[in-house]
Formats: C-alpha cells, sequence, structure tokens
C-alpha cells in the first residue's frame, strides 16, 4: 500500500493541473468582441471603439495601446490551450462519464486514486467496525442499562447521505467533498484516542491499535484525494469553520461520571462506524463510475 500511494504521488502532474487552473483564471472576456463593419451616409467605413488600425504599430517604447494589450492576453489563453492539448494527448482523455463534475483530471489518474481510496476506505470501515464491536462487548452487551446512545453525531449538521439511493443520485463533486469533510471532522477525535493518556483506562488495546491504523489510513485517503483536487481544500475547509461544525466531545469523554463517559465512547465509535461506512461507500460509488463498472 505505501508503495502503491508513493506511486501515485510521483505521477501526479503539477504542470497539467497549473495549467488547467491558470486557464480559468484568464480573463479572456477581455478580448474585443467583434463588430459589423458599419458604413457612413458618405459609403466610408465607420470608426469602432475596438478598431486600431489607425494607430501605428512601431515598437515605441512607451506605446501603451490596447492592442496590444489584447494580443498579449489573446497569446496567453492560445498558449495554455496549446498546453493543455499536448496533455490531453499525452495523458488520455477526461473522465467521459465524470464530466463536468470532477474537475479535469485525467481518467487514468482518477481510477488509480479512487482504486487506492476505495481500499483504504474498506479498511477504514472494518477497523471503526471493531473499535466499535470492542467497546460494545465490552460495556454494553452486559449492561442493556447503559445503553442511550442518541447518534447525536458532530458530523449530522452535514446531512451527508447514509442510504447508497442517495448517494447514488449525488454528482462525482458533491461525493468527494463529502470524502474529505468526513476525513476532515474525524481527524482530530482519531488523534485525540491515540495520543491521549487519560483514554487508556477505558480503550482496550485492541480499540487503540485500531484506532492507530484507523488514523494512519485516514491521512492516506485524505492525502491522495486532497493531491488530486487541491482547488477545493480551501472552499470546504471554510464551509466547516463558518457552519462551526467540529467535534465537542472531550469534556464528556472525560468526565468522572463513569455512566456519561462511558455513554460519550459508545456513542462515538457508534458515529465513527457510521460515517466511515459512509465514506466507504462514497468512494467506491465513484471507483464503479470512473472504470464504468457500474
Amino acid at each position: 500500500m505505501e508503495k502503491e500511494i508513493a506511486l501515485l504521488h510521483r505521477e501526479l502532474n503539477p504542470t497539467f493541473m497549473a495549467s488547467w487552473l491558470s486557464l480559468r483564471s484568464i480573463r479572456c472576456s477581455r478580448f474585443p468582441p467583434s463588430h459589423p463593419i458599419r458604413l457612413t451616409p458618405q459609403g466610408q467605413q465607420e470608426s469602432s471603439p475596438w478598431d486600431h488600425s489607425a494607430i501605428p504599430m512601431a515598437p515605441a517604447p512607451s506605446f501603451r495601446g490596447h492592442q496590444w494589450t489584447y494580443n498579449t492576453a489573446r497569446v496567453s489563453c492560445l498558449l495554455l490551450l496549446l498546453v493543455m492539448s499536448n496533455q490531453l494527448l499525452c495523458q488520455g482523455n477526461l473522465c467521459p462519464s465524470c464530466s463536468p463534475d470532477v474537475f479535469g483530471v485525467p481518467l487514468k489518474f482518477l481510477r488509480k486514486t479512487f482504486s487506492l481510496a476505495s481500499i483504504l476506505s474498506h479498511d477504514m470501515h472494518n477497523l471503526s467496525t471493531i473499535m466499535f464491536n470492542e467497546f460494545d462487548e465490552k460495556y454494553f452487551q452486559s449492561r442493556p442499562e447503559y445503553i442511550n446512545a442518541t447518534n447525536d453525531c458532530h458530523t449530522n449538521l452535514l446531512h451527508a447521505p447514509e442510504e447508497i439511493g442517495k448517494a447514488q443520485q449525488m454528482n462525482n463533486e458533491d461525493l468527494t467533498q463529502w470524502i474529505l469533510m468526513l476525513q476532515y471532522l474525524w481527524r482530530d477525535v482519531l488523534y485525540d484516542l491515540v495520543h491521549d493518556l487519560r483514554f487508556g483506562k477505558d480503550l482496550s488495546d485492541t480499540i487503540l491499535s485500531s484506532a492507530r491504523e484507523n488514523l494512519k489510513k485516514l491521512y492516506k485517503l485524505q492525502t491522495i484525494v486532497e493531491r488530486r483536487f487541491s482547488q477545493i481544500i480551501l472552499p470546504l475547509r471554510r464551509k466547516l469553520a463558518y457552519d462551526h461544525v467540529y467535534w465537542q466531545g472531550l469534556p464528556s469523554l472525560l468526565s468522572t461520571n463513569e455512566y456519561m463517559h462511558h455513554s460519550a465512547f459508545y456513542n462515538l465509535f457508534k458515529c465513527l462506524s457510521r460515517d466511515s461506512h459512509k465514506v466507504d461507500m462514497y468512494t467506491k460509488i465513484l471507483a464503479c463510475r470512473i472504470s464504468d463498472e457500474c
């Protein structure tokens, strides 16, 4: 897995993405619009506000005419189009079933990205299920009166679909955004579980080792998706900050009330298992679409 991810990173082509982003940033609307030739009543051609034919084109150092500005912009756009054409010829077609919502990434790289992503998300879901089952068996199956799971997950505000039917109705860009947002919202939680020594008395070695592996795979999944779709990272982080979506469950996990902190752990692991299932489902849908196997 480490070698596959390293190979994928080496195959990333920043020139292609930079060219695409640069092309989008060029304001080609600055080009002068085409105007029909108009004649005066005397039969002479009427001048146009975009007509600079009367302006001498000698390369004087102080010249700042519009014609040079427009030609420069036009040349920039044409050069970028040539770069893009060359990239497409060299790297293959863009994903046909993903257009127009998968950001112009070459199809073969998308296949590799989501093939790896689906493996990582599958492993993460298995590890999350192990964590939930282990805690449930230790504390709750023998004490059913403890079960007070409110399913009050900190990711509920995202309204990410849990049913596969609804997820399949979403476009590829939305699915990719859900994957990243769920990764962002669980990363700090898993980090605290792994590194906060105060949880040692409540969590078994199986849970802690699964949490460590889960965190590693989360970082890998987040990295390969971010490297492909770096242009959506900042908007997603702004959205989460603006909506105040973040985990606030640490005080409950550290409560001296045994019932409260055991219930908090139970709910945490249940939410983690649910959301890891969502991520796994989304990545598999994308991998299926991109490989045309749906």
